[in-house]
């Protein structure tokens, strides 16, 4: 999608609206290897044979190398590639398995993941696996784990304990290693999953270019640090133009989507069809809800269930996005992201949604806490802080605690900021549920795992944090977690295993 070239000339005219240990495994989630999808527990002691998975189409798949139907085992290779983006010179990357995205990881709920990874860049490097409720020796943070240094290979070995669509990508360097493509989508499906037409991924991200096809230099100040970087050219599945595809009347079909942009945030609609939220970063939801447009930050996903209308013949999946006009005026402008033709016909089936449940919203938080988002120049150089403190990856720094949880415990945290447009935050290793913005209740139903803090508008999110160990908290732009704007927590005990 050259489209954000022609158009948009300058970097920023995406204006300001956008928001180790080398050779080691390390057990699993609880030491154990997930459900079965063909164990005991049957009537009688029968084995429950579950159906196999149904195809993703969007993206390659990573093979899986391991013959048992719980275990998942694949190989993950991070290094140096050429794409083809634009007519003209390919585009020097970093990526998994030389695709831009990365391949998809396919699981059910209960299965046992085994990624044998190998950095084969020229620097060290991490994988977090986002949204991914597991230990946090496995979750790729390089406040526990070491990085893992070129050359060196490191076993990810957990258990995926929730189905839903994430996301991994790059915990280190992640100003350049993110944006030069160093990410890859996860889908992890119920044990007994609704069935569609067909389920499709969408992993959209936007990078920068110059005139020669190549990204453009970073840079380490102005707009970029203050706002983060944005992408002069659109990118779905790794193509610049939008997905191209067919669906037939009648069919219901499942669309996953991923924001993976360091800074670009945006409005999704859809045209040609009936479109309702199923699920959010956490899941499915235990309601889907009808809206015109969903508002999608860095970081988060909606899954949508898509039917065409009637009298359509086209589904057209579209970004809405702030940008210049040719009189330097901020309008809201449609990007066609997938265009589905219509074509044939198949008898309806509706889906059987199982049934899905949430921790109560209306519960008395035990705690009501603050983190403060702000920062400033200290030493001639930018910092972000939580909470005035600025952390920053690496030996020589220290790793700071700013709160520490009890599992299963409701507390009610509100996120301000007073610096920069907005910041899509991140917590490792827990869901959340976002409950008031600016001290009002909204309706943003659903688990996340980020929340947009927009401007000076604080968010308030519950989260009965359930997962234990020692989690990263964050700002997903990169050039504000890289200066500063990160930390830890710790749920229940602390981990064992700190880099």
């Amino acid at each position: 999608m050259t489209l954000l070239r022609a158009s948009l000339a300058a970097p920023f005219l995406l204006v300001g609206l956008s928001s180790g240990c080398g050779e080691e495994s390390i057990d699993p989630l609880d030491g154990g290897g997930g459900s079965s999808t063909t164990g005991g527990g049957g009537e009688g002691g029968v084995p429950v044979v579950l159906p196999p998975l149904p195809d993703v189409e969007g993206i390659g798949i990573l093979e899986d190398d391991n013959p048992d139907p719980a275990i998942v085992e694949v190989n993950l290779v991070a290094r140096p590639n050429e794409l083809a983006l634009l007519d003209g010179p390919e585009t020097a990357l970093l990526n998994y398995n030389d695709q831009l995205p990365g391949p998809l990881l396919h699981a059910r709920v209960g299965d046992r993941v085994i990624v044998h990874f190998t950095n084969e860049l020229e620097e060290p490097t991490t994988i977090h696996w986002h949204g991914l409720r597991i230990s946090d020796q496995m979750d790729g943070s390089p406040m526990i784990q070491n990085p893992v240094q070129p050359g060196e290979t490191f076993t990810y070995d957990f258990v995926v304990p929730d189905a839903g669509t994430f996301w991994y990508h790059t915990h280190l360097h992640q100003i350049e290693q993110l944006e030069r493509g160093l990410y890859g989508a996860i889908v992890v499906h119920e044990e007994a999953f609704p069935v569609f037409s067909a389920e499709r991924v969408f992993v959209a991200d936007d990078i920068r270019l110059d005139d020669d096809n190549q990204v453009s230099p970073f840079l380490t100040s102005g707009p970029d640090i203050g706002a983060g970087r944005v992408g002069n050219t659109l990118l779905v599945n790794g193509r610049t133009e939008p997905v191209s595809l067919t669906i037939p009347r009648g069919a219901i079909e499942r669309w996953r989507f991923v924001l993976s942009s360091n800074s670009l945030y945006y409005g999704l609609r859809m045209r040609g069809a009936d479109a309702r939220v199923i699920a959010t970063d956490g899941g499915l939801l235990p309601e889907p809800f009808e809206l015109d447009r969903v508002e999608i930050a860095p970081g988060q996903r909606y899954d949508f269930e898509v039917r065409p209308q009637p009298g359509a013949t086209e589904v057209v999946l579209e970004a809405m996005i702030f940008v210049l006009d040719e009189n330097d005026q901020v309008v809201e402008a449609p990007f066609e992201l997938a265009v589905a033709k219509i074509e044939g016909e198949v008898q309806t089936a509706e889906p059987a949604y199982p049934e899905v449940v949430h921790p109560p919203v209306d519960a008395a938080p035990a705690e009501e806490i603050k983190w403060a988002l702000s920062g400033g120049v200290v030493a001639g150089q930018v910092e972000f802080t939580i909470n005035g403190e600025s952390v920053f990856v690496g030996d020589d720094h220290e790793h700071v605690v700013i709160d520490t949880f009890e599992p299963n415990v409701p507390v009610a945290i509100t996120i301000r900021s007073n610096v920069s447009p907005a910041h899509p935050f991140h917590i490792h290793g827990q869901f959340f549920q976002i409950i008031a913005r600016d001290g009002e209740p909204v309706f943003e139903p659903g688990l996340r795992d980020t929340v947009h803090v927009r401007g000076a508008e604080p968010a308030t999110i519950l989260s009965y944090f359930e997962n234990p160990g020692r989690w990263m908290i964050h700002c997903h732009i990169s050039e504000h977690s890289e200066n500063g704007m990160m930390a830890d927590i710790v749920v229940g005990e602390a981990s064992a295993h700190e880099h």
